[in-house]
């Protein structure tokens, strides 16, 4: 098991070596991330392993945690989440690869060296586990769901049901 982690690597020869890797990626390499959230409070731990599956084909499993700090958007305040991500990725070169993969792996694009970008990979797949609305749980929230209640909802009486003529050509003989 190497502890270094690589930022990209040929997955091919990984795969054929089945190269196990454990470690960190730093908070300031992750770019994107930092765009995404409003802090990113730790390095990014992650564990990967490459290897070949019962169809001979390479692939990649990644363990990604970190821990970032989010905005409520309920009550605007800033709260700490830690996202976790696994997932197994199998390298591709073009679309058609993509098509013809098993819908139990994700795409990883080798790039023109034959390589792929794993610090992008982690990235990607950690943007892509954010909380569209990030918000507190309810009991830790500075605004209570009564006050996101407002207005009265009007009720519809005397409105005639529209099936009460079916109704009455049924009871008919």
């Amino acid at each position: 098991m190497q502890n270094r982690l690589p930022l990209t690597i040929d997955p091919i020869k990984a795969a054929q070596k089945r190269l196990d890797y454990t470690g960190v990626y730093l908070a300031k390499n992750a770019g994107r991330l930092s765009e995404s959230v409003e802090y990113v409070n730790s390095d990014i731990h992650c564990s990967l392993s490459f290897g070949y599956d019962e169809r001979k084909l390479c692939v990649i499993a990644v363990d990604a945690e970190v821990e970032v700090t989010l905005i409520c958007q309920r009550c605007q305040q800033p709260f700490v989440s830690r996202i976790h991500v696994e997932n197994k990725f199998s390298p591709v070169k073009s679309d058609a690869q993509i098509e013809a993969l098993p819908e139990y792996y994700e795409p990883a694009m080798l790039n023109e060296f034959g390589e792929v970008d794993i610090l992008a990979l982690v990235e990607d797949e950690i943007i892509l586990s954010l909380p569209i609305a990030p918000v507190h749980d309810s009991k830790h929230c500075e605004v209570s769901e009564a006050e996101l209640v407002f207005g009265e909802i009007p009720t519809e009486e005397g409105k005639p049901n529209p099936f009460a003529i079916l109704a009455s050509l049924k009871n008919k003989p």
